[in-house]
């Protein structure tokens, strides 16, 4: 009973320190630029707003965590939203 107790709590601890999920979502390059072009081709103001809240919310996360994923996202967002 024992072993199977601690075999089981071992298993929780390996499932719950593993890698976390991101806070934010992850686009390829293609679909932020058709999402961006879907928001400014429907003058959807709302959506572009979240955009820019987006860009936003991946550079604090990035400097705030020093998370290199954010940070390429950022700077792929940034690109987007500046229409380079």
């Amino acid at each position: 009973m024992k072993k199977t107790l601690l075999i089981f709590s071992l298993c929780l601890t390996i499932i719950g320190c593993g890698k976390k999920e991101p806070s934010y979502p992850i686009y390829t390059m293609a679909q932020k630029r058709e999402i961006y072009r879907e928001a400014k081709k429907n003058n959807d103001e709302k959506k572009l707003k979240e955009l820019r809240e987006l860009r936003d919310r991946l550079e604090l996360e990035a400097k705030k965590n020093n998370d290199p994923v954010a940070s390429e996202e950022f700077y792929q967002w940034d690109a987007v939203l500046k229409g380079v």
